[in-house]
């Protein structure tokens, strides 16, 4: 008996120190508020109003190596993550605040076109039609008429492909170092690249600007943390400069899940021509495989009942 007990013991040791378990850990829950000191030091010269003040809801991290620390007038990160199999991706960069504050405000629209509500925002109807068509066009929104407004998600897509195409080049580098550089495996590093930036809900507005809880790329990178259209936006402007772009689509859905980070309204990205079934859309004559970006996952697994497409959005 004695005998079984310590062989157990020794499997047990042997395991931690091997950081069997680290890979099947509980995610954490505590948000690190230096990544708001980060943020507010990097957009100190943008335009438009943003509380980076809030803890993210529902913040879910399953990655500690994202770190970041200023240095001087600028802010050295450098981020490790699951590249390919058993293969580990470096991304290092330098940013500065008069770079990441005209980023920042490539998005946001005025406070008093809309009311906000549990469910996003409804026009303030108080105002013409003239006015959301002068105002709002612009700045990542587009406006049509009353019935077709909303989010320029392709816009967001090819201009923040400006902020990741460092992280583009970084992660060909590191497949070619491998000697693994494949269309399949560019995508998947750069889906590993989003996965692995833990989950949170961002929460910006302020009275005078409405931002829908979306995080733009260098904001999730900054903060460490993003929802599923605020990672959506930013594994397509990845791969915005790795495979062709007609190949990605943005997808606007419902979903049925145990899982409240996926549950209800969803976004989600698809890529065509990967080669392995899974859960499909189709625009125009391409098929397209739906991935998942907001935690870590296999390629065509998710952890949904249902799927329902709303929207398919390509990116050009």
């Amino acid at each position: 008996m004695h005998l079984a007990v310590l062989s157990i013991f020794i499997l047990i040791v042997i395991a931690y120190l091997s950081g069997f378990f680290n890979q099947y850990k509980k995610p954490d829950l505590t948000y690190n508020k230096d990544n708001m000191t980060l943020i507010e030091f990097l957009t100190q010269h943008k335009t438009k109003g943003k509380n980076y003040n809030r803890i993210p809801e529902g913040f879910s991290s399953y990655n500690k190596q994202l770190t970041g620390k200023i240095v001087n007038d600028a802010a050295f990160f450098r981020y490790e993550y699951p590249l390919i199999k058993k293969h580990s991706g470096v991304f290092e960069t330098t940013l500065v605040s008069t770079e990441i504050s005209k980023q920042v405000d490539y998005f946001g629209l005025q406070g008093h076109l809309v009311t906000t509500n549990e469910n996003g925002f409804t026009l303030n109807s108080a105002l013409p039609e003239s006015d959301f068509k002068a105002n709002m066009n612009k700045d990542g929104w587009y406006f049509n008429s009353i019935e077709d407004l909303g989010v320029d998600y392709k816009y967001l897509v090819n201009k923040y492909s400006e902020f990741t195409i460092r992280i583009s080049e970084q992660i060909q580098k590191d497949l070619l170092k491998n000697d693994s550089d494949s269309y399949f495996n560019r995508v998947q590093a750069a889906l590993n690249f989003v996965q692995f930036i833990p989950y949170g809900r961002p929460e910006f507005d302020t009275n005078e600007w409405y931002y829908h809880e979306i995080g733009v790329p260098p904001e999730s990178f900054i903060l460490g943390y993003g929802d599923c259209d605020s990672k959506s936006i930013f594994f397509a402007s990845i791969l915005f400069n790795l495979i062709p772009r007609e190949n990605i689509v943005l997808v606007r859905c419902l979903v049925k899940s145990e899982n409240e980070q996926t549950d209800g309204g969803h976004m989600m990205a698809a890529v065509s021509d990967l080669g392995i079934e899974g859960e499909m859309v189709n625009l125009g004559e391409k098929k397209y495989l739906l991935l998942e970006t907001t935690a870590p996952s296999e390629i065509g697994e998710f952890d949904w009942e249902s799927f329902e497409a709303t929207e398919i959005i390509g990116v050009v």
